[in-house]
């Protein structure tokens, strides 16, 4: 799928470097990216990364995703997350909307649209001749005051579950029956919140609609068939998903085992002392850091990869499969996490200045590990499936 995308993407990524370095250190104040480095992302088309190629987009299979979500990631995490989440919401609605919907956000003859939001069932959505009549507020829409659409999504009322089965509600959510839906952003309040401790370059701002009506066209409720798409959209959730934070959180970690490498060198706990860079200690802490995130990252891919091989033979990922690759991704993430909180104590008093990395990497990587799709009911969940397995062996 587009072979080679990735790897020129990675070179004009780098080409880009300093621009999207300066731009994250901008985006910290302005609370979102800065509007040149928006159309840059938009002229390297990052944001169609999972747009159906028949609408418009590139997309790249979930392992060259990952590939390029991590190499911008190290670069600078705001970047990152608004090319990252930006590229999901697009593929959420470009994949499943239908037709005469799709036709409406991404016409032919028109610059395709960046898409923001968020799937929590936030809102209420009452049926009524021809869509909904949909109310409700949505929240943590990273990259809205760049985007032209929003997508958000409510709950509908669900039978009580099939004997045997997880009762997870939709696409394995928990959150029971789910409907989505986009509307333009002129059609809502956009409402300037985005006040927080990391992360603050993304533009995480809430939005809400009151009574306003959503034709079907652009409604569908999540777990169905992808409507147009092909393999990549065979997935199915959270799978689709699965491979955004956790390649992010990889290349955050990256750069701060780089960056705290560097400055151990200059760095003494005590006046007279050795650098950091110079103790055992701090050895064995890089040492252990590099492997844990080596294991991670790959444990991460190999379930991501067994997804994509499932889909890209003409098979939807079995539950298993589906609950491997979100306990990979939490695990990735909480072990990114622990990587830059251990690295983070040898840098000593300096560190806590807002003008050095380390604290930014920091408060970022906490602030990731906050995602929704990180819940450690992905653990609860695996464990279920295991003593459910492990009775259907018994009964037999």
């Amino acid at each position: 799928m587009n072979e080679g995308l990735a790897q020129e993407l990675i070179a004009a990524i780098g080409r880009h470097r300093a621009e999207f370095e300066a731009a994250g250190d901008a985006a910290e104040g302005l609370r979102t990216l800065p509007q040149d480095t928006v159309e840059t992302l938009r002229g390297l088309g990052l944001f169609w990364l999972k747009t159906p190629a028949e609408l418009g987009g590139t997309p790249l299979d979930p392992i060259a995703f990952c590939d390029v979500v991590e190499e911008l990631a190290y670069i600078d995490v705001s970047v990152a997350w608004a090319a990252m989440i930006g590229a999901g919401c697009c593929g959420l609605s470009s994949g499943w909307i239908p037709g005469a919907g799709a036709r409406e956000m991404f016409p032919a003859e028109r610059p395709l649209p960046v898409v923001a939001g968020q799937l929590a069932p936030r809102g209420t959505g009452v049926p009524v001749d021809g869509g909904y009549q949909v109310s409700g507020r949505w929240g943590f829409s990273s990259g809205i005051m760049h985007a032209e659409w929003l997508i958000g999504a409510f709950s509908v009322p669900q039978p009580p579950p099939e004997p045997g089965s997880s009762g997870d509600g939709a696409a394995g959510t928990g959150f029971g029956r789910m409907v989505v839906f986009t509307v333009p952003k002129a059609d809502a309040e956009v409402i300037d919140n985005w006040h927080v401790a990391g992360l603050q370059g993304t533009g995480s701002l809430d939005w809400s609609v009151s009574d306003l009506f959503v034709p079907a066209a652009r409604c569908y409720e999540l777990g169905m068939p992808a409507a147009r798409g092909g393999d990549l959209f065979r997935l199915g959730m959270p799978a689709f998903v699965s491979n955004e934070v956790p390649p992010l959180a990889v290349g955050l970690a990256r750069r701060a085992l780089d960056d705290m490498t560097a400055l151990a060198a200059r760095t003494a706990r005590f006046p007279g002392g050795p650098v950091v860079s110079d103790r055992a200690v701090f050895h064995k802490e890089l040492g252990r850091a590099e492997v844990k995130l080596n294991a991670a990252r790959l444990l991460h891919r190999e379930a991501m990869l067994a997804c994509w091989s499932a889909a890209a033979s003409g098979v939807v990922p079995s539950e298993e499969l589906q609950v491997a690759v979100t306990t990979a991704s939490v695990f990735t993430v909480e072990t990114c996490t622990e990587i830059v909180v251990d690295l983070f104590r040898y840098g000593g008093g300096r560190v806590l200045s807002l003008s050095n990395p380390m604290q930014r990497h920091l408060r970022n990587i906490l602030a990731a590990r906050q995602h929704l799709a990180l819940s450690e009911e992905h653990y609860e969940a695996a464990g279920r499936l295991r003593i459910a397995k492990l009775a259907g062996k018994e009964a037999t």
